[in-house]
């Protein structure tokens, strides 16, 4: 299935010409649990003997890079890092912010950061937050406790999504919270100049429109 889902998206990104340089197939993989509740996280050991599959046909497939998203503990994160390390791909990890400045376990982001790239080798190209609204986003790279210089650093993007809520509040929510795709547009948009984030898009609650707008307010 893995493969499969690679030469499907291959041939769909041959089918426009030469601009297919410009595009980049990643290999997505995630937690084994639910990514808002960190209890469910794998040992950093446990982790990278239960993802290596994965992350190995994904690399055999031919991806470009490999992304391990939604990530809510600092132990998974670690042995997703080594299973992906292994592979010898290029690869990038990203977490699920609180405004604190943490992970959802209340690990601080500089300290996850700073012991993934010191532990695993080669570490990640760069980290990204993902699954967590652009205010929330700003918040936490700028909390004077648990963000650091390293952070904004190492720290190159947001996968936004649409709701400034809690993980515990969106968890299982029956009803998709939204916003308006101008608004969405132009509070991810302003990062890239902000905050010099070079990696921008949408996760939940976003749609074409919202990528839309983004793609028109980084153009301006």
């Amino acid at each position: 299935m893995n493969r499969d889902n690679f030469r499907f998206l291959d041939t769909l990104r041959t089918s426009y010409g030469s601009y297919a340089g410009k595009v980049a197939i990643c290999g997505l993989m995630s937690c084994r649990g639910d990514a808002f509740n960190p209890d469910e996280a794998l040992s950093a050991t446990e982790a990278r003997t239960f993802h290596a599959w994965q992350a190995e046909r994904l690399a055999e497939a031919g991806v470009d890079f490999l992304l391990a998203a939604t990530l809510p503990a600092l132990s998974e994160a670690i042995g997703l890092s080594a299973a992906l390390s292994d592979t010898g791909m290029p690869y990038i990890i990203s977490f699920v912010a609180r405004p604190q400045g943490t992970l959802i376990d209340g690990t601080p982001l500089k300290d996850a950061i700073q012991r993934i790239d010191a532990e695993v080798r080669p570490k990640p190209l760069t980290y990204i937050v993902n699954c967590t609204h652009a205010s929330i986003f700003r918040q936490a790279l700028f909390h004077e406790v648990n963000s650091s210089p390293l952070v904004r650093l190492r720290i190159g993007g947001l996968l936004a999504n649409t709701a400034a809520l809690k993980p515990e509040e969106l968890d299982d929510r029956e009803n998709l919270v939204t916003e308006a795709p101008e608004i969405f547009g132009q509070a991810v948009g302003d990062l890239k100049n902000d905050l010099g984030m070079k990696v921008l898009g949408g996760c939940c609650g976003t749609d074409d429109r919202h990528i839309r707008q983004l793609a028109k307010r980084i153009a301006q």
